[in-house]
């Protein structure tokens, strides 16, 4: 490898090790990786809400709430109320 490329290969490195820190080790770090550090977990998260948001979204396209069945003796109600409305209208009509 040439010098640049060990370079880039020795940034990358510690890129991925900064990446993976936690908050309390991440406060330690040189004011440059922790600026990095904190623009790429600020970004990490808006951007995993912007995702939440989304599949809230797209939940109901993908699976529709279902309708619970009728059981048969709402069936019978509703009929029944049918039979009130149109006798009511037909009354009403008189």
């Amino acid at each position: 490898m040439s010098t640049d490329q060990l370079e880039i290969k020795k940034i990358s490195d510690k890129w991925g090790e900064v990446r993976m820190m936690d908050k309390e080790e991440a406060a330690k770090l040189e004011p440059e990786w922790k600026e990095a550090y904190d623009r790429f977990h600020e970004k990490y998260d808006s951007d995993m809400e912007k995702m939440l948001n989304i599949a809230e979204k797209v939940k109901t396209m993908i699976e529709p709430p279902k309708v619970e069945k009728k059981t048969q003796g709402q069936r019978k109600r509703d009929a029944w109320a049918k039979v009130q409305a149109r006798e009511a209208a037909r009354a009403a009509k008189k």
